[in-house]
């Protein structure tokens, strides 16, 4: 597979298939924690996944956060024919993680139960938040580890052997789920032991890639750490801030609507802050896909291919928005029905919130997939700039003052609103990197 010559539809699809492949899988698997949990333990053990998803999503965002910076640096430097560099940048990746995620093991094995009650774990919700976490703790570096592996072999030409791996361990997953929390009744836990088992399976497998002849994944000595280090973090900031917005913003968004709406409007949140969990990961999959592809050839300053490629990325990506949108607006209670069963509470509040909230994902998908790209061609400033406005500046001043000056039923706008505003600057932004580069 040569990223440089190669037919660039070919090439696209075959980067495509396999990495919208694993994270529908990781999805499903995601959301098959959640609808068996709410239909086989109960809504308050729903909500009280949602509050546990800040703390996974930081394990999750510190392994894409070096995965992401570490690869787009590896590509852009095979892109200049420079092997020995690009590996340098992968072995310092690999070390760096490893050493957070023992902090990070050492974080939440002695600070659980005081992290759980700054996300919001009330007494009801503590002890199912607890059970849940027990066993993430127990594999938490292979929860930091899992996307890190994923996003390295498929960059390394073997994006088939990253969609297995997710797909194995998705299957287990599955599987193990309806297992434990129904014949065997583990409860909350039972559903993170499965989710567990399957991150190891993940893990496993993306470690084979280096025994295949196709790895050309090598650890050599590191030079100039302290900058490549920053380096890696500057180009991976943004991809960090994409994932890690998913528990920041849930968090915010459990406080608040608890504080204005009430538990049932929790129950029916966590339904939604699951889906946009299932779409994000689809549209990290589009983004991902087309990393490799436009680094190498920025490496090389192939800028007709950047903007082809580019091209069919961006034209999936509506499609998959535009059907996103319309499968919340339209059935609004089926969506939620899919994951509990509903009182006539629940289905006055999800009648509104859901519609709404569901507009959210046309912009954001677009702007999403801007984000990866602009960090694809090391324009980092642009893309940490989008990540940050979306993740966290402008959705966390919304979330906070929205209830404030228009009532409690804003806060199901917050998103759109915010994803429609940092649209404009994509464009901008968009419209700058093509005239710069002369790709327009």
């Amino acid at each position: 597979m040569d990223l440089l010559k190669d037919n660039l539809k070919k090439l696209y699809f075959r980067f495509l298939i396999p990495s919208l492949g694993s994270a529908m899988v990781m999805s499903i698997y995601t959301l098959t924690d959640a609808i068996v949990i709410g239909k086989g333990v109960g809504s308050d053990a729903l909500a009280a996944l949602s509050i546990t998803t800040p703390l996974l999503c930081i394990l999750m965002a510190t392994g894409i956060l070096f995965g992401v910076g570490g690869s787009v640096q590896m590509s852009v430097h095979r892109g200049t024919g420079n092997q020995k560099k690009a590996n340098r940048f992968f072995t310092l990746s690999f070390i760096t993680l490893a050493v957070i995620a023992l902090a990070l093991w050492f974080i939440y094995g002695f600070g659980i139960s005081t992290l759980l009650r700054l996300m919001g774990a009330n007494d009801t919700l503590y002890p199912y938040a607890m059970a849940y976490m027990k066993y993430i703790n127990i594999f938490l570096p292979v929860a930091v580890f899992s996307n890190y592996m994923a996003i390295f072999v498929r960059a390394d030409n073997n994006p088939n052997r990253a969609m297995a791996g997710v797909l194995l361990g998705g299957v287990v997953n599955i599987v193990l789920d309806i297992v434990f929390v129904f014949p065997l009744q583990m409860g909350i836990g039972g559903a993170a032991l499965a989710s567990t088992i399957g991150m190891v399976i993940q893990v496993v497998v993306g470690i084979s890639h280096f025994f295949s002849n196709k790895n050309n994944l090598r650890f050599i000595k590191p030079k100039h750490i302290f900058s490549s280090i920053w380096q890696i973090i500057g180009n991976g900031i943004p991809s960090f801030f994409n994932e890690f917005a998913n528990g920041f913003i849930v968090l915010l968004f459990n406080i608040q609507i608890l504080k204005y709406c009430g538990d049932s409007a929790l129950s029916v949140y966590s339904v939604i802050s699951n889906c946009v969990i299932l779409f994000n990961s689809l549209f990290t999959g589009v983004g991902q896909s087309i990393q490799p592809i436009i680094a190498t050839n920025y490496g090389a300053g192939r800028w007709e291919r950047i903007k082809k490629v580019k091209g069919m990325a961006f034209v999936t990506i509506i499609i998959m928005g535009a059907v996103f949108s319309a499968c919340g607006i339209l059935f609004p209670e089926k969506v939620c029905t899919v994951f509990m069963d509903l009182n006539k509470e629940m289905r006055d509040i999800a009648g509104l919130g859901v519609r709404v909230y569901f507009i959210t994902f046309l912009p954001m998908g677009i702007n999403l997939l801007t984000s990866y790209y602009l960090q694809s061609v090391l324009s980092v400033k642009e893309s940490l700039c989008i990540s940050l406005l979306r993740n966290v500046i402008l959705s966390s001043i919304a979330i906070i003052t929205f209830p404030l000056f228009f009532g409690k039923n804003s806060l199901w706008m917050v998103m759109p609103v915010v994803e429609l505003c940092v649209l404009l600057l994509s464009m901008i932004f968009l419209r700058k990197s093509g005239t710069k580069n002369n790709v327009n």
